[in-house]
């Protein structure tokens, strides 16, 4: 299919369509992984498509920036959707999640999310981690 053709179709797609998942599925196929906002990273790992290379860009944009808490308000269903992905998937990323996991711990960076993490939400992405570091040990 040529570049013409595929655009002809994104745009009929999301101009007939009233069904936004299919819409959604074909402007994601044409993007880079760097391109995909967190939400969309989020709704790939819902959806179950794309889920070895999404699992691979939220671990690069975590490592990347350091700290995983840096989508604010993402940063927990980011790390839910993390959580949920196969043990055997995890495991390839094992050493970027060690690390990772360490400096959460480390540097207590769950509690000094009190700016916009909750008591609750914080025992909530704790259990995230904990699902995570039991599956790639």
């Amino acid at each position: 299919m040529t570049n013409e053709e595929y655009e002809a179709v994104i745009q009929n797609a999301t101009q007939f369509s009233d069904m936004p998942l299919p819409t959604w599925h074909l402007e994601i196929t044409r993007k880079c992984l760097t391109d995909l906002s967190n939400f969309d990273l989020i709704r790939c790992i819902r959806q179950d498509v794309f889920t070895d290379l999404v699992t691979f860009e939220i671990i690069e944009r975590i490592d990347e920036q350091n700290t995983p808490f840096y989508a604010d308000i993402d940063s927990i269903e980011l790390m839910e959707k993390l959580s949920s992905v196969s043990s055997e998937m995890l495991s390839v990323y094992k050493s970027k999640l060690v690390r990772m996991i360490e400096n959460i711990e480390k540097n207590n960076l769950i509690d000094l999310a009190d700016i916009w993490m909750f008591d609750e939400q914080k025992g909530t992405y704790q259990g995230y981690i904990n699902i995570i570091k039991n599956k790639i040990q």
